[in-house]
């Protein structure tokens, strides 16, 4: 676990997108002020713009280059006020000075937002790469910490077996079931879009004994519905649209909500897992588990969000093969 908390230490300590444009605006405009005070102090003032090329230059492109466009528009408009007017030459007309002394400027402005616009994508991608790495560090997290306690139990169950002690019977047919289903969630977690109806209907039939549904939703990709349902509870992607209006404000991973909640006239409950994959379609998905009561549906807490976290990750990957060219994103799309 050292090297898990180490890692998450060091993300801890990456600069947010809002701190790093801090530091980037605070830093230019301090060059900026660096340059206009030597000007003042050592040289003659106005001596810059008779320049071939203005010092504020070299900031205003270095600002643009390393933090993006805003950093580099807000960096050209300081240098601009610091730069002041030029002269007025002697019978020049309005129309003409005032282009005279936009040139520089607007030449400024458009080389930060062409530079900038050109690095700001390659900041979001950054950024974007930065967010999965922590994603994937908490993941690597909570595995350590499933890897440790799996290694306690053992520890205690080969203690208990030296000792002549049975092992409680109250958690092993849990674990047990568990670990009967590895292969089934395994395949779940890595099948991809075409594998995604069977492998989720295999990791459901190995941890429940009851109907398990995954509804998907995709904007302007309207929703499909994998799993089984009760004949009698009627379209299982109405039934999620009122299960999400019931979610509304509820926070947690899972939730217990009786048939009664939602309008019905049937007897039993639901355990519902809801997930926001991290994807460009948009996609949210609920995992549902028909329960005769409320007490079973409680107790399929525990298997409703692990078959909800692996569905997610699954999806996720479905999300970057509808990003594949048009053909095969509708080909991917009606194979499921």
């Amino acid at each position: 676990m050292s090297a898990t908390r180490l890692q998450s230490d060091t993300v801890h300590r990456t600069p947010r997108p809002r701190e790093t444009f801090q530091r980037g605006l605070l830093g230019s405009v301090v060059l900026l002020l660096i340059i206009a005070g030597a000007e003042l102090l050592f040289l003659e003032p106005g001596y810059f713009n008779s320049l071939a090329l203005h010092p504020f230059w070299i900031v205003i492109v270095i600002a643009a280059m390393q933090n993006g466009v805003a950093v580099g528009a807000i960096t050209s408009v300081v240098a601009t006020l610091l730069v002041g007017l030029p002269e007025r030459l002697i019978d020049e007309s309005a129309t003409v000075y005032a282009a005279r002394a936009a040139v520089l400027p607007l030449q400024w402005f458009v080389v930060a937002l062409i530079v900038g616009f050109y690095r700001q994508k390659e900041i979001e991608e950054t950024d974007g790469l930065r967010a999965e790495v922590m994603r994937l560090e908490k993941i690597s997290g909570s595995l350590a910490e499933e890897v440790e306690r799996m290694d306690s139990m053992v520890a205690a169950l080969e203690s208990k077996a030296a000792s002549g002690v049975a092992p409680e019977p109250a958690t092993a047919p849990k674990e047990d079931l568990f670990h009967r289903a590895l292969p089934e969630l395994a395949a779940l977690a890595g099948s991809y879009g075409a594998d995604l109806p069977h492998s989720f209907e295999d990791a459901a039939d190995a941890l429940f004994d009851g109907p398990v549904a995954l509804v998907v939703s995709a904007q302007g990709r309207g929703e499909f519905v994998i799993g089984t349902t009760p004949e009698n509870e009627g379209d299982a992607t109405t039934l999620a649209q009122l299960i999400t209006k019931n979610l509304e404000g509820k926070k947690g991973r899972s939730h217990t909500i009786l048939l009664k909640d939602l309008g019905g006239s049937q007897e039993g409950a639901l355990r519902v897992a809801r997930q926001k994959p991290k994807t460009d379609n948009d996609m949210t998905a609920l995992v549902i588990f028909y329960a005769p009561d409320r007490e079973s549906a409680d107790a399929a807490t525990a298997r409703i969000e692990i078959i909800a976290e692996l569905s997610r990750i699954a999806i996720e990957r479905l999300s970057r093969e509808l990003e594949a060219p048009e053909s095969q994103q509708a080909d991917t799309w009606d194979r499921e």
